[in-house]
């Protein structure tokens, strides 16, 4: 017979503002006491895939993990069916329902059901006691709420090695340029006061916003952090689907050439932009961290994830469409989707057929709060979701982490393994070339052309830093550049030809030398070449034959991104002069192609 201990907590903090606290089920296990888990895949037949090992109230526990099961804001439910110990299963779960007078009434019901009823009263005061630990959390939450701070359960805080702490600290400050020491001692406090379920994975671009600092820049000072000996960095694979981390490793050498994960059920191909997400950690010898798991899933590790469902065989599950219009994906474990749009004058009502491979729809469109009953025909226990498509991803992915120079200056050991390549699905590439080049060393000899080349490269490399780009290498007296962001290429070209007469007016030797430059965005694959990342693919030829057909004093784009840049003020005070089509060597086809001329100097 099971044993069960409910209560309701009555707070007047709206659902949303409380959901992120109790949907975050790691901090509410640390919180009320619980262990840490040991992790491993579970094969079976059910809809858990995976077997954890931990001790719970003294008691060790081996249990089968079904996925979460959720709706935003509203409810969620854990089952775990258990293989040995004590209990033969445990349920936990939570309601959020509104007040009439304003506020939430959250009702919660913890369950276990005991292999020997003799244990009975020993297991009910365990749940009484984590009851009343939730409870007390609670009450703190709403504290949070109301001084306006997010809403979290509080854990705890391991000792801190200050002398180490400090010792590392100064290492940060001589490493930092002035403009950046305050957010390196913003950052040193942070590692040392912040809980250990806040920094055992601290997400750089996260930080940012807590610290209310630039994104790059907090990056920049983390990765300043770990050669100061603060921090590890570590990488991630990402999920495409539930985008949770499902394996770690201290190196990008050290990445395999695809990935797996065991919720979703889902082989993905590593992709540095959107696969690979660079985190960090405390030095070990700074302190000792309680690194957990302490939950394997929940709400709050896929807040993408509107519902989460499972589907028995023969079952069905009801869902319903968000009140919010916009995009979103029915996903069946496995790979299998239905594209959803929620908009006016969709569906009330639609059902899907699955089965433990497909969905019987790729696509619908559903009213806002439309009824969605998926009925499962397969034979295996499987688990649903809907996912929202747009939602802004706060990852700091590899290739972001490797257009930064701090990347490429501390980090070039830290390459990929010969022979491996990984894609990015969208990068900015940027060439520019010196006119008149080899003339110049006619004309003014070696010693005086090199000094040009190489000033000219720090005028360049200056630009390409300040516009969050990073010099990828120099070929002779040119330059290939990276950008994660289209007008920050473009934006590091114009300036780039803007400054350059005051650059060749500085230098008597440089006078009939001009600069000319070729930007171009798609996908590529990034490599070790060399000794360094580097990248190669058509999107690489096509922006180095941009460079190649661009005159003096220009550059050149293809016509759709000039005439984007030209809407959106990427250009300046500039615009297109000319728009014609291009015949580049090595594409098949030619391109339509846009010269905005921004040198205009006499030759």
């Amino acid at each position: 017979m099971p044993v069960s201990v409910e209560r309701v907590v009555e707070l007047s903090s709206e659902r949303s503002q409380l959901w992120c606290a109790i949907g975050d089920t790691e901090r509410m296990n640390r919180a009320v006491g619980l262990g840490p888990l040991a992790v491993s895949p579970n094969e079976g037949a059910s809809a858990a895939r995976y077997v954890v090992r931990t001790v719970s109230g003294g008691f060790p526990l081996e249990y089968e993990e079904q996925p979460f099961e959720w709706v935003e804001n509203e409810h969620f439910r854990i089952h775990r069916s258990m293989r040995s110990g004590v209990l033969l299963s445990m349920t936990n779960e939570f309601w959020l329902t509104p007040r009439a007078e304003g506020g939430t009434s959250v009702r919660f019901r913890l369950s276990v059901e005991p292999r020997w009823q003799v244990l009975g009263p020993v297991l009910k005061l365990e749940l009484l006691r984590f009851a009343g630990r939730i409870a007390s959390e609670l009450g703190r939450v709403e504290q949070d709420v109301k001084a306006g701070r997010t809403a979290c359960f509080r854990t705890g805080t391991s000792a801190v090695d200050e002398a180490s702490l400090s010792r590392s600290a100064r290492a940060l400050e001589e490493h930092l340029a002035p403009e950046r020491r305050e957010l390196g001692q913003k950052l040193v406090e942070y590692l040392r006061t912040a809980p250990d379920s806040d920094v055992v994975r601290i997400r750089p671009f996260e930080l940012a916003t807590l610290l209310q600092a630039d994104d790059r820049e907090t990056l920049a000072v983390c990765l300043h952090a770990v050669k100061a000996g603060l921090v590890e960095l570590h990488w991630e694979l990402v999920c495409p689907s539930c985008r949770t981390g499902t394996e770690s490793t201290d190196s990008l050498s050290d990445l395999p050439a695809a990935g797996h994960c065991q919720l979703c059920d889902l082989s993905f191909e590593l992709e540095l932009d959107r696969a690979v997400e660079a985190t960090f950690r405390p030095k070990s010898s700074l302190r000792a961290l309680a690194s957990g798991p302490y939950c394997i899933g929940g709400p709050f590790r896929t807040p993408h994830v509107v519902t989460q469902a499972l589907l028995d065989p023969g079952g069905k599950a009801e869902l319903r469409a968000p009140e919010e219009a916009g995009r979103y994906r029915l996903f069946l474990r496995g790979g299998a989707t239905t594209a959803l749009e929620v908009a006016l004058g969709g569906d009330a009502e639609l059902v899907v057929q699955s089965t433990d491979t497909g969905l019987s729809l790729a696509k619908a469109t559903l009213a806002p709060s439309a009824r969605l009953e998926i009925q499962h025909a397969g034979e295996k226990q499987t688990h649903v979701k809907l996912e929202r498509l747009v939602y802004a991803s706060r990852a700091a992915t590899a290739h972001v982490v490797s257009t930064l120079p701090e990347f490429r200056r501390y980090f070039s050991s830290d390459l990929l393994r010969p022979g491996t390549t990984l894609r990015v699905a969208r990068v900015a590439l940027l060439f520019t070339d010196l006119t008149d080049s080899t003339a110049l060393y006619s004309r003014v000899g070696d010693a005086k052309a090199f000094k040009v080349v190489h000033e000219h490269f720090d005028l360049l490399l200056g630009i390409i830093s300040a516009h969050r780009g990073t010099l990828v290498k120099t070929i002779g007296d040119a330059v290939m550049a990276a950008f994660v962001e289209e007008r920050d290429a473009i934006a590091a070209s114009i300036e780039m030809l803007e400054r350059f007469p005051e650059f060749r007016g500085s230098l008597p030797e440089a006078g009939r030398t001009f600069l000319k430059v070729g930007v171009y965005a798609g996908p590529c694959y990034v490599v070790t070449a060399n000794g360094i990342l580097d990248y190669f693919g058509q999107t690489v030829n096509t922006a180095a034959r941009l460079q190649g057909a661009a005159g003096a004093g220009e550059v050149l784009l293809v016509e759709d991104l000039a005439d984007e840049a030209n809407e959106q003020g990427w250009l300046g005070s500039h615009t297109p002069s000319e728009r014609f089509e291009a015949s580049l060597k090595g594409l098949d086809a030619p391109l339509r192609v846009a010269r905005i001329h921004v040198d205009r100097s006499e030759r």
